[in-house]
């Protein structure tokens, strides 16, 4: 199958410059002027038979002067003859050459004792083998910052050091950036002849439809059967009562193949150091909930993974966790009037029996007495001094936060200071009944509880309040707010002294009071966990690798997984960052359905370089032109040497 291609189509344009000499000759055409004669017959066939050749022989130059131009633009054009069945030439042209290459996670995928990169790092090799000194090769990847860096053009082949050292990258940039960066590189080496070729594990991804060149995929091995396993959504599970140093640390596994998987061993690592592990088995295409309990030797915050050890796919293996645990945590409760029962149990919780649990009144609290509390709880305040307005001023500066909670009685001070601070319209307390209907389940207070049945729960004695800026609802029924976050605060809009209220005494209200202790009294991000892309800001930051970086308040965006350290001013706090596990399962990019994307055979070392699998044109078109112009010269000139027709005295 025989099949015509251009290699500078925009050329094609000028084709129309080829009815130009139509245009001339029907526009300069005129009607002779008649002259009257007398009746002599032989002049008269004298003039007829002139007149036919004339207009034979400008018919004939008219057809050869547009295809003079026609042939000229297709020769610019660089047509291309290519076939399959056609014989390999031993050398090609000049060819400006693209690889473009998936690194996302999924191609280190492990292929006959090799990840997927690795192959494609080897077919690199054969490439640079069959390419000459008067190629231009680009290689564009995944990774941003790598292309920033490497994706220069290379005079005859890549280095060889820097194919070796191509590593995965967890924030892959888009596919169609990729192919629109590789296409401006070509440009750039101003070489007619261009190509990109694209090494994938054919991942779906969202590939253009209408690519600007051909793409070719160069064929990769595919494992008969894909296995993998994933760990995701590793969290500390709130301990209520009996604190101790012991934690349950919960977590997903994933079976992403078609069998099951058995006697899978799982860890926890605490830091550097292994504490725990077990064994599990995971039917096919299943999603299991697992825990670990780890012995915590030390306070403050705790970091490491859980990890399933699954060889296959090795970079979704791992879900990082951070989380604070305080086993004697310092408590201080602000108020003016004695604490509601529910309040003092749950605080009591909280603190455990080796716990200090302090209540001050606004007047005797000072910078001393807050530095070294772990949480600060603001309970019905009849009015907030200027001094306590600064000393709240000062924790939420240092990023630590502060639980709010009311009672039946809320003075206008304290609720114009609530309004501000969390961007409410607070109305008057009511004592009708509602039922909960919504569970933000994206919240670290709110989503542990979000898969329980606690909607339609029924809630009385709250204060009637709608949000008005961003700050996060954590639950709510109808237009009103019933507990919300802003920052590191959390604010309780319901009366804790009431002994009427049926949500006091749910099962759920411990574990979202623990958790909006555990919240405000730690500082922990909005999320349990960040996602590889996210933006977070501090002053300074130390990355997984522990590299340093002075931010300044500035934003960073997360771009691998591990444990980063952030720190704002006399705060730190640890963040656990996660991977998209979006490749973990094999999801095939259907090609055949995609214009301008053909897929190599076995045989692509043959069919790479596809100017030597067929013939350029340009240089026929040309002769053939100038043999056109050749013979309009000739014919020009044969007509001025014939004898005139008209016979003499005319």
């Amino acid at each position: 199958m025989f099949e015509l291609s251009f290699l500078n189509t925009g050329l094609l344009l000028f084709a129309t410059a080829t009815i130009l000499p139509l245009l001339i000759w029907l526009l300069a055409k005129r009607k002779p002027k008649q002259v009257v004669f007398s009746s002599l017959r032989f002049i008269k066939l004298s003039k007829d038979e002139q007149k036919n050749r004339a207009k034979l022989r400008n018919i004939l130059l008219l057809i050869i002067r547009m295809l003079i131009i026609l042939l000229i633009v297709l020769s610019a054009a660089r047509p291309l003859l290519n076939s399959g069945k056609l014989k390999p030439s031993a050398k090609h042209p000049p060819t400006a050459l693209a690889i473009v290459l998936d690194t996302s996670y999924s191609m280190d995928y492990i292929v006959d004792t090799k990840s997927v990169l690795d192959h494609a790092k080897a077919a690199m090799i054969k490439i640079n083998g069959l390419s000459n000194p008067t190629d231009r090769i680009v290689l564009i990847t995944s990774d941003t910052g790598w292309n920033q860096l490497h994706s220069q053009i290379y005079a005859g082949d890549i280095p060889d050091d820097l194919i070796s050292s191509l590593t995965i990258t967890q924030a892959p940039l888009p596919v169609k950036d990729m192919l629109a960066l590789a296409t401006k590189r070509l440009k750039d080496t101003q070489l007619p002849n261009r190509e990109i070729y694209l090494l994938t594990d054919k991942q779906a991804m969202d590939y253009p439809q209408n690519p600007e060149l051909p793409i070719n995929l160069i064929p990769l091995p595919a494992p008969a059967e894909y296995r993998n396993l994933s760990c995701a959504d590793a969290n500390a599970l709130p301990q209520l009562v009996d604190k101790s140093r012991r934690q349950e640390l919960g977590f997903v596994l994933q079976n992403h193949g078609d069998s099951e998987r058995k006697d899978v061993l799982v860890k926890a690592v605490l830091g550097n150091t292994g504490v725990a592990e077990k064994f599990v088995s995971i039917p096919p295409r299943s999603r299991i909930k697992e825990s670990l309990s780890l012995e915590i030797n030390t306070e403050g915050w705790q970091t490491g993974y859980i990890e399933v050890l699954d060889e296959r796919l090795t970079p979704d293996n791992r879900a990082y966790f951070a989380f604070p645990h305080y086993l004697n945590p310092r408590v201080t409760v602000i108020t003016t009037r004695p604490l509601p029962l529910y309040l003092s149990g749950l605080l009591e919780v909280y603190t455990g029996a080796r716990g200090k649990l302090s209540i001050s009144s606004p007047a005797s609290v000072n910078a001393a007495t807050l530095e070294d509390q772990n949480l600060v709880v603001i309970h019905a305040l009849d009015e907030l001094s200027p001094k306590l307005r600064e000393l709240l001023s000062a924790r939420k500066a240092a990023q630590k936060g502060l639980l709010f909670t009311l009672d039946s009685r809320l003075s206008a001070g304290y609720r114009s200071y609530l309004e501000g601070e969390f961007g409410l319209s607070i109305s008057a307390l009511g004592s009708g009944s509602k039922n909960i209907d919504f569970v933000n389940p994206h919240h670290y207070v709110s989503s542990l509880i979000a898969a329980q049945p606690l909607r339609g729960r029924s809630v009385t004695d709250y204060y009637s309040a709608s949000s008005r800026s961003a700050g996060a609802t954590l639950l709510s029924t109808g237009k009103d707010v019933l507990m919300t976050a802003a920052g590191s605060n959390v604010l309780w809009l319901f009366d804790l002294s009431s002994r009427r209220n049926a949500f006091l005494l749910d099962a759920s209200f411990p574990v979202l009071a623990f958790r909006s202790m555990q919240f405000a009294g730690s500082g922990i991000s909005n999320s349990e966990t960040r996602k590889i892309g996210d933006l977070v800001s501090a002053d300074a930051v130390i990355l997984p690798d522990g590299k340093r970086l002075e931010l300044s308040g500035n934003s960073l965006a997360l771009s691998q997984a591990g444990i980063y350290r952030l720190s704002s001013q006399n705060s730190e706090r640890a963040l656990a960052v996660n991977p998209d596990l979006s490749e973990s399962d094999a999801k095939t990019q259907d090609f055949k359905a995609l214009k301008n994307y053909r897929l190599l055979g076995a045989n692509w070392q043959q069919q790479i370089f596809f100017t030597r699998l067929g013939h350029e044109l340009w240089k026929i078109l040309l002769i053939a032109a100038l043999l056109l112009v050749l013979l309009e010269i000739i014919l020009v000139k044969l007509e001025e040497a014939r004898p005139s027709g008209n016979p003499q005295g005319v």
